[in-house]
């Protein structure tokens, strides 16, 4: 099935796009309604007689993490609330999963089976993102004034910096596609505008307390690098890097992580705090390496330091704060802050598995760097690098908004690219 004559799915990925800054500003949540939206059209336009191998190993790792949640002791009714009141909301995490990994899978299959996207789809696409990116630096530039312009929607003391954040995240992945505008420009000038570009976003977000975000430009910059020097193997490389990450990820964070803490290195509280969930998630690991302890296990682990004197050793060891009962602090808040760590902790050996089966199939499914205009090139590199960013620091794995803005950035790549304005 190909689009229907005088319907094309480009207008649909621009329509979302133009709600992609408003939903970023109030914590990213809805970008999960905003892929679903997508999806709805999405289902008449995929072939699905002939399903892509990475979203059927896709649509697999998402259903065994569904059905994980049979063993984990992390457990909450399927739905809750009522539509009438607007209280309705879908609980289980599984559910959740898979309804974004099919919503993701419907468009990225619509967007592939765009013949020629309209030159306008791409520029309110590209329009769009650059409203987020002037938003983004407001709020570095003016913190004081963009706190009070959230006080009548979100509290300005606790939920708004939060949302602050997430939409600083929001924007990483937003950034590489961006960055296309920089490839209108010629010779020297779009160097300099592309280092400029760059360079602003870095002291936004050092500005906005966004670590992660300042490892995504970092990450955006050696994807580039990969895809320059590997113009036939690039992609292959990346994504092969991101599978190495997740094989050995209970490995290399429980080792490395003590080993710079012991080190001396001048870590912020939070990354200390993400190194000692590290540890207790590797141990878990061990505990049930071939099915893991169940979707959102993680939740229920409320080990405190006193029940791991070796991490409690290492905390004082590590801070000069003394005043505080380490003792009763949990060692894991949450999440392990590290998704492929999690994926073993939660899914186990199988739920790897699943997701390294996804990886290599979408490695061998995208088109070589070389075979790309330079600016979707380094667009889909840029996406990679910062989405292993955020994926080795921040969100919980089961963290459907989180993917859903992935996938939809993903999508405006697809969708620009097609565009015949394309540099």
């Amino acid at each position: 099935m190909t689009e229907t004559r005088g319907f094309s799915y480009a207008p649909i990925v621009a329509a979302a796009f133009i709600l992609w800054t408003p939903v970023g500003m109030f914590g990213g949540q809805g970008y999960s309604a905003l892929l679903a939206l997508a999806a709805i059209p999405a289902g008449f336009l995929v072939d699905w007689r002939h399903p892509s191998r990475p979203a059927i190993c896709l649509l697999l790792l998402a259903l065994w993490s569904g059905i994980s949640g049979i063993w984990s002791a992390e457990s909450d009714p399927l739905v809750s609330g009522s539509l009438t009141k607007g209280t309705f909301g879908v609980n289980a995490a599984g559910l959740r999963i898979v309804l974004t990994a099919l919503g993701a899978a419907l468009v990225l299959g619509a967007c592939m089976r765009i013949k020629e996207a309209p030159g306008r789809a791409a520029i309110v696409i590209l329009a769009a993102l650059a409203v987020h990116g002037l938003e983004t630096a407001t709020v570095a530039a003016f913190p004081d004034m963009m706190l009070s312009a959230y006080a009548p929607f979100s509290d300005p003391v606790k939920e708004a910096p939060q949302n602050i954040l997430r939409s600083a995240n929001a924007f990483c992945l937003a950034l590489p596609l961006l960055l296309t505008l920089c490839w209108f420009l010629k010779g020297w000038q779009r160097y300099a505008t592309i280092a400029a570009a760059l360079i602003l976003a870095t002291c936004a977000f050092r500005l906005i307390g966004s670590d992660v975000a300042l490892l995504a430009v970092i990450f955006l910059a050696l994807s580039w690098a990969v895809v320059s020097w590997l113009p036939q193997s690039g992609f292959r490389v990346l994504l092969g890097v991101v599978a190495f990450a997740i094989v050995f990820a209970p490995i290399i964070l429980s080792t490395l992580g003590p080993a710079a803490v012991n080190s001396g290195l001048p870590l912020s509280a939070s990354s200390k705090s993400r190194v000692f969930a590290w540890s207790l998630a590797a141990e878990k690991t061990r505990e049930r390496p071939i099915t893991g302890h169940g979707i959102e296990a993680s939740k229920e682990w409320r080990e405190t330091f006193s029940e791991r004197p070796n991490l409690l050793a290492l905390m004082k060891k590590s801070t000069d704060i003394t005043n505080i009962p380490w003792e009763n602090y949990r060692i894991l808040p949450g999440h392990p802050h590290n998704m492929g760590l999690q994926l073993w902790a939660e899914t186990g050996f199988i739920g790897v598995a699943l997701a390294i089966a996804t990886l290599f199939f979408l490695a061998l499914a995208i088109p070589p760097p070389a075979a790309l205009p330079p600016a979707i090139r380094f667009a889909a590199a840029g996406l990679i690098g910062t989405t292993f960013a955020l994926f080795s620091l921040s969100y919980s794995v089961w963290n459907e908004a989180f993917w859903a803005s992935v996938a939809l950035a993903a999508a405006g790549i697809i969708t620009v690219s097609k565009a015949r304005l394309t540099p």
